[in-house]
């Protein structure tokens, strides 16, 4: 339950959810393998796997869900090397040129003829909703994935209304300003690792890891007219994660203090266990986040400025 890359997003009205109600939503999309010709399937198991009975998991106003995906490994080089042997025996055989169109319909058929028999992967994709806060998290460095869980969680419940928490902030001014200054919000600490980029259009970026970025070199890259898309920052000491541009957080990991706050559950109860790291895990998570935008003040006062 220890989220490792947050992709935010926040309700546009109070929600208020009854784990009866809700999980009869998800059931209507509950993963199923996949069969036949299907490249991949996609929906709800779950949330505690197989040491729950639910598919969601309410816990201090907190509401944890799981997907799964499960998709067909075809590796496009077998496949590539199949449509080059066939085309090789049509051209030899028939003594004429294959065209894209009749290529493109043997990748297809031998595609069709492969599926049944690949082999098969899975993957688990969790998410919590802060009912108090109005906080949808998805543990996911992606936004294509965060999305496709949004898609499947708005299909159940029949509406899902929350935009991208941070989209209305131009994070690039935060990140640039606070690294500039060397000051941040309280409670926050700059890091070590940071990205740079230049302003203009060729894209040029200097990424630190492990730097002291108080120094003259950082500081002649931001005097020159670098901006930062990537930072890492310190929270509370409880807290560390890199804040990017783009308003995700990657690479969150927890102080040894605080994953040790329940080491004391025995693994024998592990329900017990997973539902007392969830609460630790999402409490902090959604105090970090209330810090966060609290730091960076309100959307419409800095549209107003």
């Amino acid at each position: 339950m220890w989220f490792s890359n947050l992709i935010c997003y926040r309700f546009k009205q109070d929600v208020s959810y009854t784990q009866e109600d809700f999980d009869k939503a998800l059931e209507q999309d509950l993963f199923r393998p996949c069969t036949g010709q299907e490249l991949a399937t996609f929906g709800w198991t779950k949330a505690f796997g197989k040491h729950g009975d639910t598919l969601s998991h309410f816990s201090q106003k907190s509401i944890l869900v799981c997907a799964k995906r499960e998709e067909k490994v075809l590796p496009a080089s077998v496949i590539n090397e199949l449509v080059a042997e066939k085309i090789d025996l049509i051209e030899a055989e028939e003594n004429r040129p294959v065209k894209k169109k009749e290529k493109d319909e043997l990748k297809e058929n031998i595609l069709h003829t492969l599926l049944p028999q690949a082999f098969k992967k899975s993957s688990l994709q969790f998410a919590f909703i802060d009912q108090e806060n109005g906080w949808v998290v998805v543990n996911s460095g992606s936004f294509n994935k965060a999305e496709e869980l949004l898609a499947l969680l708005r299909k159940s419940l029949g509406t899902l209304p929350v935009v991208p928490a941070f989209a209305n902030y131009d994070l690039d001014v935060f990140l640039t300003d606070w690294l500039t200054n060397f000051s941040t919000p309280e409670g926050f600490a700059i890091g070590s690792d940071a990205e740079l980029e230049e302003a203009d259009d060729s894209g040029a970026q200097v990424k630190l890891k492990g730097h002291d970025l108080s120094c003259d070199e950082v500081k002649s890259h931001l005097e020159s007219g670098k901006r930062v898309t990537k930072l890492a920052l310190d929270w509370q000491e409880r807290l560390k994660f890199m804040l990017q541009n783009d308003g995700s957080i990657k690479r969150l990991s927890y102080s040894e203090t605080l994953k040790e706050e329940n080491a004391d559950i025995p693994k024998e109860d592990m329900a017990l266990k997973l539902d007392a790291d969830f609460i630790l895990a999402s409490e902090e998570i959604k105090q970090l986040l209330e810090e966060l935008t609290a730091g960076l003040g309100d959307v419409e006062d800095l549209e107003k400025a």
